[in-house]
């Protein structure tokens, strides 16, 4: 499938999972976006990382929601609506979490269909949304940045105990923020894994400080693990 219609298609589904709380200045927000969600059914159940949610704190925890595209003025700006949510089921093995929009009545665009990960295969092309850097390119000025990233399955693991489909290694970085990212087979348009966890080299700098170089690698959960939680 054409990439475009993939971005096309499924923005509109792809949520940004942030905590915002009014600080005590002039009622300044403040905002820490913690990962990516995406939108399976109208009802404004969406699936995210595990880690994404068990990262909050307690005490954040009355204030996490998710921001998701909205109207588009006549600049061509997206505007975004921000709605509170709720954990309805964790995997925290597979890294993979439910949650819940809270919206009553009213009804969200979902991604363009959940595909068959047990058929991705070396070599394969994806493509994953999300919102990378998003705390880092808000201070910047920016705003709220969606970005498309295309790669290839570079290998698939499968756990040493029973020879299960475990995760897969793509040939592009995660990065912070986008976790929890929906990750399309390039072939078919559907949703085939769940972008979860960067690979880095930590160095150690003559200043004392740690660089963090990224792998040209990512970790992605496949798709089939929802499934569970949603029985």
């Amino acid at each position: 499938m054409n990439i475009q219609k993939i971005i096309e298609k499924n923005r509109d589904a792809v949520v940004l999972v942030d905590v915002q709380k009014t600080g005590a200045e002039q009622n300044q927000k403040q905002i820490s976006i913690r990962g990516t969600g995406f939108v399976i059914n109208q009802d404004g159940r969406f699936i995210t990382n595990a880690h994404v949610y068990n990262q909050i704190s307690k005490e954040d925890l009355e204030y996490i929601g998710i921001s998701i595209p909205g109207e588009v003025d006549e600049k061509n700006l997206t505007h975004y609506d921000r709605y509170p949510v709720k954990l309805l089921a964790i995997d925290e093995e597979n890294d993979v979490a439910l949650m819940q929009i809270v919206a009553d009545g009213k009804k969200f665009k979902t991604v363009d269909g959940i595909g068959h990960s047990e058929r991705l295969q070396e070599g394969e092309d994806i493509v994953f949304i999300g919102y990378p850097l998003a705390t880092e390119m808000l201070n910047m000025g920016f705003g709220l940045t969606m970005t498309a990233n295309k790669a290839m399955v570079s290998s698939i693991k499968r756990r040493g105990t029973d020879g299960s489909f475990h995760f897969f290694l793509i040939d592009g970085h995660i990065n912070n923020g986008s976790s929890g990212s929906p990750v399309f087979s390039v072939e078919t348009g559907k949703v085939v894994g769940i972008a979860s966890a960067k690979i880095s080299a930590k160095i150690q700098m003559p200043n004392g400080l740690i660089a963090d170089i990224p792998a040209n690698m990512g970790i992605c959960r496949p798709i089939k693990y929802v499934e569970s939680l949603l029985k």
